[in-house]
C-alpha cells in the first residue's frame, strides 16, 4: 500500500517534472513560430498598403504625364483654342486630380495614422500642380504672337517638374515593399524602369513643343534638350533588357513584345522623322502640336501595358503570401493547443508524440538559422499539432531558401557593377585603369607559349577638327565606329580598351612581331575605309595612327616602358604623315 502510494506520488512527480521541462522549452519555440508567423503577417500586411501606395503614385504619375498631351496640343493650337481641345484638356486634368486624391485618401487617417508629413507633401505637390496649370492655361489663352517659345518651354517644364517629386514620394513605400516581398525585387524594379520610362517617352514627346507651336526649327537648345531625354532613355532601355534577361518568361510576354515593337520600334521611329524634319526645314516641322500628340500618345501606352503587368504580378504574389501568412498564424495557433492537451493525455503519449519531435524540430530550427543543410523534414509522418509545426518549419525552410536567393542576386549584382566601373560609357571597351591591370596581370603570368606580346597603341587623326567641323555628338558616333570596328578585328582574347579621349590601346599574344604589325595594318585599313554619319546627315571618314611595341617572352619589362614605348612610335607616326603603323624594333 505504501509502495503503491509512493508510485503514484512519484509518477505523477515525475510527470509533473517532465511535463515542465518539456512545457517551458516547447512555449518558447511556440512562442517563437507566433511571433515569426505574426511578424510575417504584419510584414505582409505592411507591404500590402506599401504596395497600394506605390501603385496609386505609380497611376498618379502617369496621370500627370498625360495631362502634358492635350496641354502641349492647346498649347500649339490656333488661338482661341478649340472647344473640343480644351474639354480633352479638362478631362485629362479631371483625371490626374482623381488619382491625387485616391493617392492623399490612403495617407489619410485612419488607413494611415503616422503619414502626416507624406499627406502634406503630396498636398503641396497638387499645389504645385495647380499653379503649373496657371501658368499653361495663360499662354494658351494669350495671342500667339506674344507667347514665346521660353515661356512654353518653361510651362512644360513646370508639369514636368512634378513627377519626379511624385517618384521622390513613394521612395518609403517602395523600400518597405522591396524589404517584405520575396519577388518584389525583380518585378517592382521592372515596374519602376517602366514607369520613368513612360515619363521619359512624354518628355521626349514635349520637347518638340516649343518649336512646333511657334513653328520654327530646332535650335541647338532644342536638341540637346532631346539628345539628354532619348539619352535617359537608351540607359532604361538597357536597364530593362538587363533584368527581363534573366526571366524568360516576362521576355516571351506580348506587353514586353508589344513594348519593343509599338514604342521602341514606331514610336522612335515616328519621332525621329519629326525631329528630321524639324531639324531642316526653314519653318520647322509641318505639323501641330496636337497631332504629334495623337500619333504618338497610344504608341506609349505599350510602356503602361508592361508596367501594369508587373504590378499585377506583385499584386497577386502578395496576396498569396498574405494567405500563407495566415494559414501560417492558425496552423501554430492549433499545434500549440493540440500539444498542451497530448501533454494532459499521458507520459507516453507525450514522450512519443510530442518530445521526439521537439528533439527534432530543434535540430531542423538550429540548421535553418545556421543557413545549414536541414535533414528531411517528415511532414505527414506525425499527425495533429506535430505536424502542424513541422509544416510551419517547411515555411521557415522555404523562407531561409529565398532569402539566401536574394543574397545571391546581391552578389550577383555587386558582380556586374565592378563589370561597369571597368567599362568605357561611351564605346564598351575597358577603360585605362582596366587595361593597365591586364597588361600587368599579361606581364606577370607571361608563359611563354607565344612567343611575342604586342602591343598596339592608336588613335584618331585629326579629332579634334571632327568635333569642330561636325559637331561632338558627331566626335562620339565617330568614338563608336572605332570601338565597333575594333571588336570585328581583335580576337576575343586581346585586350581592347580606350585609354584616352580619342586614343585607343591592344595588348596581343603573337608568334611573331609581323604578326602583330599586320594585325594593326588590317585595323588602320578598315579605319581608313569606315564612314561616319554626322549630325547635320552627311558623312565623314576618318584615319589613324599606330604605334605598335613588343617583347619577347623574358625581355619584357614593367608595363610603363612598354606603354611608353608604344607611345613614342605612335608620335613618330604623327610625325610621318598620319594615316599610318610605326612598329618598334623587336628585342
Amino acid at each position: 500500500m505504501l509502495r503503491s502510494r509512493f508510485s503514484i506520488k512519484s509518477l505523477e512527480r515525475y510527470f509533473l517534472i517532465l511535463a515542465a521541462g518539456v512545457v517551458l522549452p516547447m512555449s518558447v519555440l511556440t512562442g517563437i513560430l507566433l511571433l515569426q508567423s505574426r511578424a510575417a503577417y504584419v510584414a505582409t500586411s505592411d507591404a500590402q498598403r506599401a504596395f497600394s501606395i506605390v501603385r496609386a503614385t505609380v497611376s498618379a504619375m502617369e496621370k500627370v504625364s498625360a495631362e502634358r498631351g492635350p496641354m502641349n496640343a492647346a498649347l500649339g493650337a490656333p488661338c482661341p483654342v478649340a472647344q473640343p481641345l480644351l474639354d480633352s484638356l479638362q478631362a485629362a486634368r479631371d483625371r490626374s486630380d482623381a488619382s491625387i486624391a485616391r493617392l492623399l485618401a490612403l495617407y489619410r487617417a485612419p488607413l494611415s495614422p503616422n503619414s502626416a508629413k507624406e499627406f502634406t507633401n503630396v498636398q503641396r505637390i497638387r499645389y504645385a500642380l495647380i499653379q503649373a496649370r496657371a501658368q499653361a492655361d495663360a499662354l494658351i489663352a494669350a495671342p500667339r504672337d506674344t507667347v514665346s517659345g521660353y515661356s512654353v518651354l518653361m510651362a512644360v517644364n513646370g508639369m514636368v517638374a512634378l513627377v519626379p517629386e511624385l517618384q521622390a514620394a513613394m521612395a518609403d513605400s517602395v523600400g518597405v515593399v522591396m524589404q517584405n516581398e520575396a519577388d518584389a525585387p525583380s518585378l517592382l524594379a521592372l515596374a519602376l524602369l517602366a514607369s520613368e520610362l513612360r515619363e521619359q517617352a512624354g518628355l521626349f514627346g514635349s520637347t518638340f513643343t516649343p518649336a512646333l507651336a511657334k513653328h520654327r526649327q530646332l535650335t541647338e537648345a532644342d536638341e540637346y534638350r532631346m539628345e539628354r531625354v532619348l539619352g535617359r532613355i537608351d540607359q532604361l532601355h538597357a536597364l530593362l533588357e538587363a533584368r527581363i534577361a534573366t526571366r524568360p518568361d516576362l521576355r516571351a510576354s506580348l506587353a514586353y513584345m508589344d513594348m519593343q515593337r509599338l514604342y521602341f520600334g514606331e514610336g522612335m521611329r515616328y519621332l525621329e522623322e519629326i525631329r528630321d524634319a524639324a531639324a531642316l526645314q526653314p519653318g520647322g516641322a509641318e505639323i501641330t502640336t496636337g497631332e504629334l500628340a495623337r500619333t504618338y500618345v497610344p504608341l506609349m501606352a505599350s510602356i503602361t501595358q508592361f508596367r501594369d503587368q508587373m504590378l499585377d504580378s506583385i499584386e497577386r504574389s502578395m496576396q498569396q503570401h498574405r494567405g500563407e501568412a495566415i494559414r501560417l498564424l492558425a496552423i501554430t495557433l492549433v499545434a500549440a493547443t493540440m500539444l498542451a492537451a497530448a501533454l494532459m493525455l499521458s507520459l507516453g503519449q507525450f514522450r512519443r508524440r510530442v518530445i521526439r519531435p521537439f528533439v527534432q524540430a530543434t535540430r531542423i530550427i538550429g540548421a535553418i538559422a545556421n543557413g545549414a543543410a536541414t535533414s528531411s523534414i517528415p511532414v505527414g509522418q506525425y499527425r495533429g499539432e506535430v505536424d502542424g509545426m513541422f509544416k510551419a518549419l517547411r515555411v521557415l525552410e522555404d523562407n531561409a531558401s529565398a532569402r539566401q536567393r536574394l543574397e545571391r542576386e546581391r552578389d550577383r549584382l555587386i558582380v556586374d557593377l565592378a563589370v561597369m566601373a571597368e567599362t568605357d560609357f561611351l564605346t564598351g571597351l575597358l577603360n585605362r585603369r582596366a587595361f593597365e591591370g591586364r597588361l600587368e596581370q599579361a606581364l606577370d603570368s607571361w608563359s611563354g607559349s607565344d612567343a611575342v606580346l604586342a602591343f598596339i597603341l592608336f588613335d584618331i587623326d585629326d579629332f579634334k577638327g571632327i568635333n569642330d567641323t561636325y559637331g561632338h555628338a558627331s566626335g562620339d558616333q565617330a568614338l563608336k565606329v572605332v570601338a565597333d570596328l575594333c571588336r570585328q578585328t581583335w580576337r576575343q582574347t586581346d585586350v581592347v580598351a580606350r585609354v584616352g579621349g580619342e586614343e585607343f590601346a591592344v595588348l596581343c599574344h603573337t608568334g611573331t612581331a609581323d604578326q602583330a604589325v599586320q594585325a594593326a595594318e588590317r585595323m588602320r585599313t578598315r579605319i581608313a575605309a569606315a564612314r561616319v554619319p554626322a549630325e547635320n546627315g552627311t558623312t565623314f571618314a576618318l584615319t589613324a595612327s599606330f604605334g605598335v611595341a613588343y617583347a619577347s617572352w623574358g625581355n619584357a619589362g614593367a608595363a610603363d616602358s612598354l606603354f611608353r614605348h608604344a607611345d613614342e612610335l605612335l608620335y613618330r607616326a604623327k610625325m610621318a604623315g598620319k594615316n599610318r603603323v610605326v612598329p618598334g624594333e623587336s628585342d
